[in-house]
């Protein structure tokens, strides 16, 4: 008896599973295209009480555990559309409606908007939007409001240097972002405060996901720009494609000519026994050849499994810069000295070698993704430098810098439904070899061998789960870094490290009516840099030598950011706390303190609030983004014995616009703009203003694109920084070749 009890039981819970796994549905809209990550609620009759809730997929489907019966209901909320109940059938096909409003007397059509709040991000759509014309995703990035760089080299307003993640690989080579086509970009991710599944350094996260190809057979798309400043830059790119039955076979050859221009004026105030005024002209003239050869693969195994690996092979076969710098030298107001210094610097790099493969996939409920990374790469740098005095002998300086960089990384993400929720969890693991030799033959600067040999090993799980009121979400990362400093091949235990540190995370999401709110704290840290480390001392002038600092710690950043959206505005206000902060820092030599001697050092802490407000519309043939937004810093130095306030604001401000013509003309005006304001030691004393334009036309169903740019129109990328220290100020102004 007790068996068919048992039995029973088990029918009935069986019974019982299926009955409640039966709503399942697709959101499409009013063009029955799929809509994604709209928020599905189950509620009962006749209390409204929330029994569960879903997300639809990239497909537009979801799927709830509910009994479909006249006693329940379903909420159907996305931004941009409208919010609408429907009855809680075991199977069904729901069109949104587009949401619209007035803004003013001009009414706005709420289609899928360009910018949302999605899980730990801010989304940007690009697929079929103007930036889908934009050139590269180097181009795309720099017309993404708050983030700031060019190059493959970005910033997140507010929280600096941002990790690039293309389709969840981590980006190790800038010159990704030139080869990636606009048209082939899905969607870009601005994570402002990542997660536990990052590593502790990262402070913001770009993720860009592309569209899957289709169909089999062979592609191919070449690229040719030319840009004409002072100097010609030049990238010729051939992209080849072959797909058939799941595989995907891919090369790429480019071919990239950079020329670059700096001029700058310094005045360098040294207060000492004799108060030593440098006054300096600086100019420099950069070029570099460069080529890149890729080659990969990958194989859809099944509709749920993926593997591939890619390989780039990069030679540099020139790069060189001349730098010329004129220095007038006072001591207490009277002539000392001038200098004429001339540097011409070669640097050759044997080719460097990157691989990477993965593995993304699911079995069943289980979700894996896995990465992995091999770099090696060798570059030579001989530097002579001619220095003539008027008062003084002349001087010769030549030197050769041989740096060796070796890296291995590995990175592990298991995802499974659990308690109505979602666990992540894995592991990261680092390996880098660092071998850097200088040698000054005249011994004016000493000689150095270093290596560094360092290790990270992370650990890290995060779990989210909704609720009626909201999504909550928590990790933790643990790293244990191992970090061997060797001189001469000795290790040297004082400047060797060890880091065992755990970082947590916690975040929380809702939606007030129309508005999307996400509020998160994160602690972070920043490791000093290896040429921050570094016991290289280079030349600058007979009064100025720069060098790293082995005793630097690492920082600790605890981070709390709120995101928020409503409509077609997005806000990002955060609140940091760095705490050992690494900053530029200048002492002068006890042997003789006329001589400078630029390194880094530690502060204490650096507060520091920012916001950004941003507006993304689109009135007909016209699609402006504004953005406004400042960040300001609370910190007082001593220099020259004198407290020195350094808490004034930075303004950042930009408009981007976007006109569609007819007959496939797309014309876009984007101006930005950076005010003065402090930035750790350093005053930035100069207005940036940029003003770029740009004109495309597609032929043949866009198979074929002509575009003409103008950057930097009225050469208004410029900038000044003072910056000041224990004995000594700096002033920089730097202008360069950017129209």
């Amino acid at each position: 008896m007790k068996h068919l009890t048992l039995s029973l039981a088990l029918i009935l819970s069986l019974s019982f599973s299926s009955i409640q796994a039966q709503l399942k549905g697709t959101l499409i809209d009013e063009n029955k295209q799929p809509i994604e990550f709209a928020n599905v609620a189950l509620y009962s009759l006749p209390d409204s009480v929330m029994i569960t809730g879903a997300v639809s997929d990239d497909k537009g489907n979801f799927f709830l555990n509910g009994n479909g019966t006249d006693n329940a209901f379903l909420k159907v909320s996305f931004i941009g559309y409208e919010t609408q109940t429907f009855p809680a059938l075991r199977e069904q096909i729901i069109v949104m409606r587009a949401e619209s409003f007035t803004l003013g007397d001009v009414v706005i059509e709420g289609d899928l908007p360009k910018i949302r709040l999605r899980n730990d991000a801010l989304v940007t759509t690009i697929q079929n939007s103007v930036l889908s014309k934009a050139g590269t995703a180097n181009d795309v990035l720099k017309r993404l409001s708050s983030i700031t760089g060019d190059n493959g080299e970005f910033s997140v307003f507010g929280k600096g240097q941002a990790k690039i993640y293309i389709n969840n690989r981590e980006m190790r080579d800038v010159s990704e972002l030139d080869i990636l086509n606009s048209a082939d970009i899905k969607d870009v991710e601005i994570v402002n405060n990542p997660g536990a599944r990052y590593d502790a350094s990262v402070k913001a996260v770009i993720r860009i996901y592309t569209l899957r190809k289709v169909g089999d057979g062979f592609s191919f798309d070449v690229r040719s720009s030319y840009w004409q400043s002072q100097n010609t830059d030049l990238t010729e790119q051939l992209n080849l494609n072959y797909r058939k039955n799941g595989w995907d076979i891919f090369g790429t050859f480019t071919y990239n000519r950079n020329a670059s221009i700096q001029d700058s004026k310094m005045t360098q105030n040294t207060y000492v026994d004799t108060l030593w005024i440098q006054e300096n002209d600086l100019y420099s003239d950069r070029i570099s050849h460069t080529l890149t050869g890729i080659a990969g693969m990958n194989y859809e195994i099944s509709t749920k499994q993926y593997v591939g690996m890619k390989y780039t092979h990069t030679a540099f076969p020139s790069f060189n810069s001349l730098t010329e710098l004129n220095s007038t030298v006072l001591a207490d107001g009277v002539f000392y000295d001038k200098w004429n210094s001339v540097e011409e610097t070669n640097t050759s790099h044997k080719p460097a070698h990157r691989l990477n493969a993965y593995y993304n996939g699911s079995f069943g409920d289980l979700k894996l993704d896995f990465n992995t990374d091999f770099y090696k790469g060798t570059a030579i740098s001989k530097s002579f430098v001619t220095e003539t005095s008027q008062e003084f002998d002349d001087r010769e300086v030549n030197s050769e810098n041989r740096v060796d960089n070796r890296l291995i990384a590995a990175k592990l993400v298991l995802s499974y439904p659990l308690f109505g929720g979602e666990l992540s969890a894995g592991s990261e693991f680092t390996d880098t070899d660092r071998k850097d030799e200088y040698t000054n033959n005249q011994k004016i600067v000493p000689s150095s061998n270093t290596t560094i040999k360092e290790r990270n090993n992370s650990f890290f799980a995060e779990y989210s789960h909704s609720t009626s009121i909201g999504q909550f979400g928590a990790g933790l990362r643990y790293e244990n870094v191992l970090s061997d400093y060797f001189d001469n091949d000795v290790k040297i235990d004082e400047q060797s490290r060890r880091y065992d540190q755990w970082f947590p995370n916690v975040s929380f999401a809702t939606k007030l009516r129309e508005v999307n709110l996400q509020l998160s704290y994160t602690a972070k840290t920043k490791r000093p840099t290896y040429r921050q480390l570094s016991s290289n001392v280079f030349y600058g002038n007979r009064f100025t030598l720069q060098t790293g600092n082995p005793y630097l710690t690492p920082s600790t950043i605890h981070d709390v950011t709120l995101v928020g959206t409503w409509k077609f505005l997005q806000l990002m206000a955060s609140y940091k706390n760095e705490k050992n902060t690494i900053i530029y820092w200048a002492e002068q030599l006890e042997e003789n303190p006329a001589v400078t001697l630029l390194a880094y050092r530690n502060l204490k802490k650096l507060p520091s609030l920012s916001a950004f407000l941003t507006a993304s519309p689109t009135f007909g043939i016209w699609s402006p983004q504004m953005s406004v937004g400042f960040v300001k810093q609370r910190l007082t130095i001593t220099t020259n014995d004198v407290p020195i306030v350094l808490n004034k604001p930075m303004p950042i401000a930009s408009l981007n616009n976007s006109f569609s013509l007819p007959m496939n003309f797309l014309l876009s005006l984007d101006m930005s703009f950076q005010g003065k304001g402090n930035y750790q030691n350093v005053y930035l004393s100069e207005n940036i203003a940029v003003v770029n334009i740009g004109l495309t036309k597609s032929f043949l169903n866009d198979q074929l694109q002509v575009s003409l740019k103008g950057h930097d129109l009225f050469r208004g990328q410029k900038d000044a920084n003072l910056l000041y220290n224990h004995q000594m100020d700096l002033y920089q102004f730097n202008q360069y070749d950017s129209r």
